[in-house]
């Protein structure tokens, strides 16, 4: 009904669109259901719909945007939805499953907590699904404050579950669909050393030791150059381990 990540869309029970045309209407919305059931103050959604020098009709103005968005969202009452005047702020009611974000971060969390009870193929079946809910960062569209702390956090949240698909797929012996995701994974956080030291791990499971090998020393050449460090004791020690070629089929 709702969705957030990738673009803000909002439809019905039957599917058809529900259109929140106006940007300040739209950013109203995101910081409400960002706060879910949570009151959010007039003075707040000022702030955020102004942040450099408050209008002198921003309230006037406010309660317009907050009216017709009311009424733009009125067809949902019937599925639970109710954006509701609570004293100086507003909240808005609508269920968990209807909003993208928090089904994703639900499947999220089971599926940590099912690689931590170690459930790999749970695991990697509910961070899958996860994952693929994920149509890129949270409303990129909306620039006000709120939305764009709450991207930062699920940007890493995004990032954390498909490191733990990885790992889950690694226990599950399932290298080769693993490899292609962790290269597209170093490739856009090549920072990121844990990343680096699956992609290894699984290269070298493989048998694909020139490959390991030769990725270990283009992450030494990014982290010398970006950070002017030298791999974590960790990673060299993976390497050591290649170059003796060790079996990582059971790791």
């Amino acid at each position: 009904m709702f969705q957030l990540l990738g673009h803000m869309a909002v439809v019905d029970g039957g599917g058809r669109a529900i259109n929140v045309r106006a940007a300040k209407q739209q950013a109203i919305l995101a910081v409400l259901m960002l706060r879910p059931g949570g009151v959010v103050s007039v003075d707040r959604l000022m702030t955020e719909l102004w942040p450099d020098e408050l209008p002198a009709t921003a309230r006037a103005s406010l309660q317009t945007y907050v009216y017709r968005l009311r009424r733009t969202l009125a067809p949902l009452a019937a599925q639970g939805v109710d954006l509701i005047t609570l004293g100086n702020g507003y909240t808005l009611v609508v269920p968990d499953r209807a909003v993208d974000i928090r089904t994703f971060e639900q499947r999220f969390t089971r599926g940590s907590e099912a690689l931590t009870a170690g459930s790999p193929a749970e695991a990697a079946r509910l961070l899958r699904e996860a994952l693929d809910m994920w149509h890129g960062p949270l409303a990129p569209e909306i620039d006000v404050e709120t939305v764009r702390r709450e991207r930062r956090r699920l940007d890493l949240v995004h990032l954390t579950a498909s490191e733990l698909w990885a790992t889950a797929g690694l226990q599950l012996g399932l290298h080769d669909g693993v490899i292609p995701e962790l290269e597209r994974l170093v490739e856009a956080h090549p920072l990121r050393e844990s990343l680096w030291e699956m992609l290894l791990r699984a290269l070298a499971a493989r048998g694909r030791r020139a490959e390991a090998l030769a990725a270990y020393r283009r992450m030494r050449d990014i982290l010398s150059a970006e950070l002017g460090v030298e791999p974590a004791d960790y990673l060299r020690r993976r390497h050591e381990d290649i170059l003796r070629g060790a079996s990582f089929r059971s790791r």
